[in-house]
């Protein structure tokens, strides 16, 4: 009785607030008593299952790093890349290393659980897809003798700190490419993250960001407007997602503002409409700088704005249509020199 109740209490907009307050207080526990084990970020542990899915969205993580960075093989020979927010897999490190970046290093705030053996399987099959040469860079990164263990000089991961607390990050070489899929969009307030991120990364250097603009499913896989998660107030909202990586509710402009400050020269591509494909699936292939109504969305996105617009909270409220429909973006941006 308590577990079906406790299923009712998730599919109404309250008990899923309760729930992840709940959710944010337990994860607030775990990392004061120095446990930052976490399910977020496990997508390869706990979405994807399948090795050759896995396989896919690994490379698919990669071409598009590189297809909308415009950077080849050649430039990134003997660079060194800096990834924030890997999750439970350093399959993207691994393939920039194979190319000839001299190191990645990856750095999360929680440690994903993982399955040692299934993330072995991913990797031994990364490798069949890469050239002799490459695979002699791929074998320098990471063993499987004794079950897994990665060469630090090639790709370090840091866990349990934000980049701007992070210690192995002070006074380090800086890195000529910063990038990151998923990640972003967990951090409450990013500005501090940018900011550090801005420090590590050489002038005339690229800031690579796919950011998820929506809920994550919060409240859409329960079938509630997609931007139910913005009629919460922010004092609420705060206690929802401060400590557990829940959506930070930053929409597209806030990060044109923050790129326009630090005085990159900036591309913003949108990968995402609200009511169109599934979310975070990076739906608008390719991702395009603007979107048109009829080509891109139909009016049914429009409708699902105008019927939440008075219940948005005030800071929302009365943003334009083309800031809401926004569900997810690529940054591409250029450090000045």
């Amino acid at each position: 009785m308590a577990s079906k109740l406790k299923q009712l209490a998730k599919k109404s907009r309250s008990g899923i607030i309760a729930a992840k307050i709940l959710d944010d207080w337990q994860t607030k526990r775990r990392f004061k008593s120095g446990n930052v084990e976490s399910l977020h970020g496990s997508t390869h542990s706990t979405i994807i299952k399948n090795t050759k899915a896995s396989l896919d969205y690994i490379n698919t993580q990669f071409d598009d790093y590189l297809q909308y960075s415009g950077l080849t093989t050649a430039d990134l020979v003997g660079k060194r890349i800096f990834e924030l927010g890997f999750g439970d897999n350093v399959g993207v490190a691994l393939k920039f290393i194979a190319l000839g970046v001299a190191q990645v290093v990856c750095l999360d705030k929680f440690y994903s659980k993982r399955d040692t053996e299934h993330q072995i399987e991913i990797y031994q099959e990364l490798r069949k897809t890469l050239t002799p040469e490459q695979q002699k860079r791929f074998d320098q990164a990471i063993s499987f003798d004794s079950g897994l263990t990665l060469n630090d000089k090639l790709i370090k991961c840091i866990y349990g700190v934000d980049v701007e607390n992070a210690p192995e990050l002070e006074n380090c070489e800086p890195f000529d490419v910063v990038l990151s899929r998923g990640a972003i969009q967990d951090i409450y307030e990013p500005e501090a993250a940018f900011v550090a991120m801005d420090r590590i990364l050489k002038s005339g250097g690229l800031m690579l960001h796919k950011i998820d603009l929506s809920d994550q499913g919060m409240f859409r896989e329960n079938g509630m407007n997609p931007l139910t998660f913005l009629t919460i107030k922010e004092s609420i909202y705060r206690l929802m997602a401060i400590n557990s990586g829940k959506p930070n509710r930053k929409l597209t402009s806030y990060y044109r503002d923050i790129m326009t400050k630090l005085g990159y020269d900036t591309t913003m591509l949108i990968t995402d409409i609200i009511g169109v494909g599934d979310v975070g699936k990076g739906n608008l292939h390719p991702h395009k700088p603007a979107i048109e109504l009829g080509v891109d969305y139909a009016q049914s996105s429009l409708d699902l704005i105008r019927e939440i617009r008075p219940r948005l909270a005030p800071k929302f409220r009365n943003l334009s249509n083309d800031e809401l429909l926004v569900d997810g973006i690529f940054i591409i941006a250029r450090k000045p020199h």
